[in-house]
């Protein structure tokens, strides 16, 4: 059971080490356009998601920025190594490791380093990073099996 987890735990720290090294190239350079639509910038992101509480300080903005983000990561840790199916650990890993690169941003920089700008003409969707990334994936990942389990449940129900 130990050696199991140990693998998924292991590719948990891949996705963060992923995160974490795209971070550290970026910031290694200065800004470019990768295509018409998509730009390599360096924001910091002093909020929670999409930078909301990012101007306030004190107990409210430790609780979303700190605590909050923590405990949901300690919660799909513990999913994780307590689920025996191998879709849902690959999803949760994805987005274990994506809140850990981030977390590790708010702890030892005091903001999550974002850099992927998507934009159409003037109008730029909330810059983001590969953590971000893998926290949404597994999230879709997570979504599509609940529903195809739900939809099969309906087409039992029916007939």
């Amino acid at each position: 059971m130990l050696a199991k987890n140990l693998s998924w735990l292991g590719l948990t720290f891949l996705w963060t080490l992923l995160d974490q090294s795209t971070k550290y190239l970026v910031w290694k350079t200065e800004g470019f356009s990768l295509t018409p639509f998509l730009d390599i910038i360096k924001v910091y992101n002093r909020g929670f998601v999409f930078g909301f509480f990012g101007g306030n300080s004190g107990v409210l903005k430790d609780i979303f920025y700190y605590a909050i983000p923590t405990a949901v990561l300690i919660s799909v840790v513990y999913v994780l190594i307590k689920s025996e199916d191998r879709f849902t650990k690959f999803s949760l890993s994805l987005i274990a490791g994506g809140g850990l690169g981030n977390l590790i941003d708010r702890v030892f920089w005091g903001k999550v380093r974002d850099f992927i700008d998507f934009h159409i003409g003037s109008w730029h969707y909330p810059t983001f990073n590969i953590a971000d990334i893998f926290i949404s994936v597994g999230i879709f990942l997570i979504t599509l099996r609940l529903l195809t389990e739900e939809m099969g449940k309906l087409k039992r129900f029916k007939n």
